[in-house]
């Protein structure tokens, strides 16, 4: 009974409640869109078509269409961007552009989520409460410091003004949801308000996979059960017309029968009872006058405390996980005049932050996951100077220092600075022209640093084991890329029907950490208390240099009555010395989707394809290449008995493919049905 009261609940509140005349209804398909805006690429609001960087914008809309079960189903539409760690979202990384995990910084409401224990994922909110996703590609160490090798994916959570007009209203959304394959269950409940210059918003979602996933050739997926549970909170205050001062909280809980590994085949031997919990808290103060030309400030406080509790069935070993992450962001935007009436923006900011973390394995320290702090604390400068009336140039730089504590080990100080110079020309209305230039690094991880004990046991033989162990590595480099790229966005047609972007790159690493695993680095010896011959094999980081380049491209066209997209990204790299290939490098893809709406309703269907991955070090993983189809359809009627309601229905992989992610061994679920019917009462 329990599985099913969050979906009851919710389903009581869709029914029950009389449908308003203020019930939110589909868009008119004649209705014009507004083009997309990015902030993450300059931290101020500004038109994708004319910003000199490679971003994506994923807006509520695109996140509800996609009906996701994690974050995979999200970005599989985004050039560059791939979603690691195979079918279990408790264990979903980024990758973008070859970059991953650690190396891509990813950020909630602003607020820095830093963390990282090997294989166990970082995208620890649930879709359903997004308003916006931006995905910046490419070196932005310049602005975001430590991290930004491959980019920044920003999420920012919905918030009441998602929902209300200016007038004084409260109101609820309810949803719920079904997925055949896994017997999933969900349900999502939102209430919001606005009272004079108050505002709430209160969200709870709820997913409960019922039964282990198959894959494509029928087989189940083992330990792939879990149970999702995410709330937030968000408060707003406006202080007066120009200013404003927010505070959000969020919990998220995810609990299931997983591998110690999370991106690992599951067996007798390696599964383990898992609960993960995130707890968020964020304060954020917006100053904005637009006749103020001095002063545009925002300043962001946040900590995030990040727990994992494991009991191994085998043995009952039980490993406790905890990181914290406390920080803040304070910058500022001044106006000034350049050349004649066309204004330059200065940005300017302060940021520091602090990571913490420990391990404890049946209540003992855990050295695989040690005790060890970092502190960062960095400026950074920005410029958008526009040079003439079609050309614009935006130069800037950033400082970070940065502090290591570990017990046992010496303490550790240094200082990175990254420039980036971006230049954009618009050529016409319609063509867009940029080129760009960064510097960017990675600090090592505590982990990668400190890592000492077991890292895994393996039996070869009657009476014969290999014990690999981690071998810490205090002296390991940050990783440090230089990276160019150019690109082009150009549109024609009535109505600008047609839209094309795309972009090709370039990245040389040098320190690129790289995770050398020696199964057997000696010979064995004699263990008598369990009579086995014990063979030593160690685990170690070190650094290499590297070089990645790619090609990232996109077509949209939009008659208002159907649409077709088409898109590709295009990933290589190597070890510079060798010339042998990297083995993390995610798999080029290709995606074709086409839609027609008509009478409220939306139909369509998704081609997605994937080569090969077997350019990789010998040893390591190859993947072979995949197709998968979707389809979808949406259903918002107008009038009648559903009017207000917000009906969805897909069949991913229609066709039943078995296939993998690379570099994760584990593969994807098969043929899946997804419904979900919402409704919002009271709002816009």
């Amino acid at each position: 009974m329990v599985r099913f009261g969050g979906v009851l609940f919710a389903g009581v509140i869709a029914w029950a409640l009389p449908t308003p005349t203020t019930a939110a209804e589909a868009p008119d398909e004649d209705s014009t869109q507004l083009a997309p805006v990015t902030v993450s690429a300059t931290k101020i609001e500004r038109p994708v078509f004319e910003t000199p960087a490679a971003v994506s914008t994923i807006s509520a809309e695109e996140i509800e269409a996609a009906m996701p079960y994690g974050y995979d189903d999200v970005f599989e539409t985004v050039p560059g961007v791939a979603i690691q760690g195979g079918p279990r979202r408790i264990a979903e990384e980024p990758s973008i552009r070859g970059f991953q995990d650690e190396q891509i910084i990813l950020r909630i409401d602003g607020a820095r989520q830093n963390f990282n224990a090997a294989h166990r994922g970082r995208f620890l909110l649930d879709p359903d409460l997004l308003a916006r996703i931006e995905v910046l590609r490419g070196g932005h160490s310049a602005i975001y410091g430590s991290g930004a090798l491959g980019g920044v994916i920003s999420l920012e959570t919905k918030d009441a003004a998602d929902y209300l007009d200016d007038a004084d209203v409260f109101g609820l959304r309810a949803k719920l949801g079904y997925q055949s394959n896994g017997d999933e269950l969900s349900s999502y409940l939102t209430a919001f308000g606005q009272s004079g210059a108050f505002d709430v918003l209160g969200s709870v979602a709820w997913r409960d996979v019922g039964e282990n996933f198959e894959d494509g050739a029928g087989n189940d997926i083992l330990a792939t059960q879990d149970r999702l549970e995410n709330g937030l909170l968000k408060l707003g205050f406006e202080l007066s017309e120009h200013q404003r001062l927010e505070f959000s909280a969020s919990r998220y809980t995810n609990t299931g029968v997983n591998t110690p590994n999370a991106n690992s085949e599951a067996t007798v031997d390696n599964i383990v009872d898992r609960n993960t919990q995130r707890d968020g808290y964020r304060m954020r103060y917006r100053f904005d006058n637009p006749d103020n030309r001095w002063l545009q400030l925002t300043a962001v406080a946040y900590r995030t405390e990040t727990e994992v509790d494991e009991q191994r069935f085998a043995d009952d070993r039980r490993d406790f996980t905890d990181f914290t992450t406390t920080g803040f962001d304070l910058y500022n935007h001044t106006r000034f005049e350049f050349f004649g009436d066309r204004d330059a923006v200065l940005t300017y900011g302060v940021e520091g932050y602090s990571d913490s973390q420990s391990g404890t394995r049946n209540g003992e320290l855990r050295p695989e996951f040690p005790t060890a702090e970092a502190d960062y604390r960095a400026y950074y400068f920005q410029a958008d100077l526009p040079i003439t009336a079609k050309l614009s140039l935006l130069p800037g730089v950033r400082s970070d220092s940065f502090e290591y504590d570990a017990t046992g080990f010496a303490k550790r100080e240094e200082t990175e600075t990254s420039p980036r110079i971006s230049l954009g020309y618009r050529a016409s209305d319609d063509l867009y022209l940029w080129g760009g230039y960064s510097e960017s690094f990675r600090a090592p991880s505590l982990t990668e640093l400190y890592a000492d004990g077991v890292h895994f046991v393996a039996p070869i033989g009657p009476g014969q084991v290999v014990i690999n162990e981690f071998q810490p590595t205090p002296d390991l480099a940050p990783e440090y890329a230089r990276s160019e790229e150019i690109g082009l966005r150009y549109r024609w047609g009535d109505e600008n029907e047609w839209l094309l972007s795309a972009n090709a790159w370039r990245s040389r690493v040098d320190n690129f950490v790289d995770s050398v695993v020696i199964f057997i680095s000696g010979p064995p010896s004699f263990d008598p208390s369990t009579g086995n011959l014990v063979f030593p094999g160690t685990t170690t980081n070190t650094n290499t240099d590297a070089d990645l380049h790619g090609f990232e491209t996109e077509l949209r066209y939009d008659a208002g009555s159907w649409y077709a997209e088409i898109g590709a990204s295009l990933v290589d790299g190597e070890r510079r010395e060798s010339g042998e290939g990297l083995g993390s490098l995610q798999q080029d893809r290709a995606y074709l989707e086409s839609g027609l709406h008509f009478n409220h309703a939306t139909i369509g269907a998704r081609v997605i394809g994937a080569a090969a991955r077997d350019d990789v070090p010998e040893g390591s993983l190859v993947t072979p290449g995949y197709g998968v189809v979707d389809i979808f359809a949406s259903y918002t009627p107008a009038s009648g008995f559903l009017d207000g309601f917000e009906l969805r229905a897909s069949v991913n992989n229609v066709l039943d493919r078995e296939y993998r992610v690379h570099p994760s061994g584990v593969n994807q679920p098969g043929r899946s049905v997804r419904l979900s019917i919402a409704r919002t009462f009271g709002g816009l």
